[in-house]
């Protein structure tokens, strides 16, 4: 029986009783059965015996002199650490309402005088039993708890050690692009003057040299501009006022902007945006460089004799009209819009290369990048959709993409028309 927690050595029971042949006969059954047994003449001694070392059972008198069982029960069960104790009072009253006073006190259970030998070792086993199941349960809880505070510092740590690098990962990166922005604009301000002769006439070559640097020149400038604004948007800074306007006010502009890179590429772009359409609730500066990042991408990866088609409409109602080939994000959960009435959809389309299956879904996170030799021969920081993302989160905007590898992207983007937002 040593693997039975019920009928271990281990296993402390405490017999309080005034009278010493009561006590003696206890400890008699009690040792022989395996038993460690304490004894107290009286319940002022039995209190200071169980704060001396908590016993695993007590065998309790009823009728004692100055702290009879009922009280020394009472207040066993009161404590914290002792009221899990099991306590079986001894009584020769066969009255129930003493019984009933036993249970209010709260006994566990209760053994006659003159007790049963078998009666008293099952009643012991039973309760021991019960006290050893309890206590598992406390240790395995404690353990629980130790191992969450554990889990709970480590979760914090992390935190904080996760907040000092986006700290340190923020300022590294605004010293780096203002850094980066101040000598360009000297270099800027010069390559013009340079291109115009003002500084003496060029040979055919030189002015060819030049004219490299200065796309490449330019390009550097807009990654630097779209890490700060990664930044800003990252960081909840970045401004953003809306206000009612037609949205054929920032298509324009952003078309215009791409012109020139897409007449190098012999890429055509076309518009197709009625002018009659509702006005939308929108932040121009911000849209307009929304879309023309997905404008750039456009251009940058149709090939040659492809086009680029800006579009818009109206529609009566969200359909999510997802297909195995989409992606589709919708705004953030801190704004949420009610998509009922009229929306206004614009749409670009291009005839470019597409994107990979495996990468659809993740285009719009930050420093992301697909695998292929589209991406890797026209570079890019990975930034661009991730700020697109931002800026049509903070117009409430519902975002499709579908596309194949080969058959060109199309980028759905619905708003609220303005008299419809809440």
């Amino acid at each position: 029986m040593a693997g039975n927690p019920s009928a271990s050595p281990q296993a402390v029971i405490l017999v309080v009783d005034d009278m010493p042949e009561n006590r003696e006969l206890l400890e008699a059954h009690l040792g022989a059965a395996g038993y460690r047994v304490q004894a107290a003449e009286n319940g002022r001694a039995a209190l200071d015996a169980v704060a001396a070392e908590p016993p695993d059972l007590i065998l309790l008198d009823v009728l004692m002199p100055e702290m009879d069982g009922y009280e020394v029960c009472r207040r066993l069960k009161a404590g914290g650490e002792t009221a899990f104790i099991p306590v079986v009072m001894l009584t020769a009253l066969q009255d129930f309402s003493h019984r009933l006073q036993g249970i209010e006190a709260g006994a566990d259970d209760f053994l006659t005088k003159p007790f049963n030998q078998l009666e008293l070792l099952t009643r012991v086993r039973s309760l021991l039993r019960v006290k050893a199941l309890h206590d598992e349960v406390v240790a395995t809880n404690r353990l629980l708890e130790e191992r969450v505070a554990q889990r709970t510092a480590a979760l914090e740590r992390a935190l904080l050690d996760l907040r000092q690098m986006d700290r340190v990962k923020s300022e590294m990166l605004a010293n780096i692009s203002h850094e980066l922005l101040t000598p360009l604009t000297p270099i800027k301000g010069y390559l013009p003057a340079l291109l115009q002769h003002m500084f003496g006439v060029l040979t055919s070559e030189q002015r060819r040299i030049l004219e490299i640097i200065a796309r490449n020149l330019d390009r550097l400038h807009g990654l630097i501009l779209d890490l700060l604004a990664f930044m800003q948007w990252e960081s909840g800074q970045a401004k953003f006022h809306p206000k009612p306007l037609p949205l054929l006010s920032v298509v324009l502009p952003s078309v215009e902007s791409t012109a020139v890179v897409a007449q190098e590429k012999s890429v055509a772009v076309n518009v197709e945006v009625p002018p009659d359409l509702p006005p939308i609730l929108a932040d121009a500066p911000a849209l307009g460089h929304a879309l023309r990042l997905l404008l750039d991408n456009a251009v940058k990866f149709t090939p040659g004799g492809g086009q680029v088609t800006v579009s818009a409409r109206t529609v009566d109602q969200w359909k999510s009209e997802l297909v195995d080939s989409s992606v589709l994000f919708h705004q953030s959960t801190d704004s949420p819009i009610h998509l009922q009435g009229k929306l206004v959809e614009l749409c670009v389309r291009d005839t470019g290369v597409g994107i990979p299956a495996h990468a659809l879904p993740r285009i719009f996170e930050q420093f992301y990048q697909a695998d292929g030799s589209a991406t890797r021969q026209h570079g890019g920081t990975g930034l661009g959709l991730a700020i697109v993302r931002h800026i049509l989160n903070a117009h409430r905007a519902v975002v499709l993409v579908e596309s194949r590898e080969g058959h060109g992207t199309t980028v759905r983007i619905r708003f609220p028309a303005a008299p419809f937002i809440t």
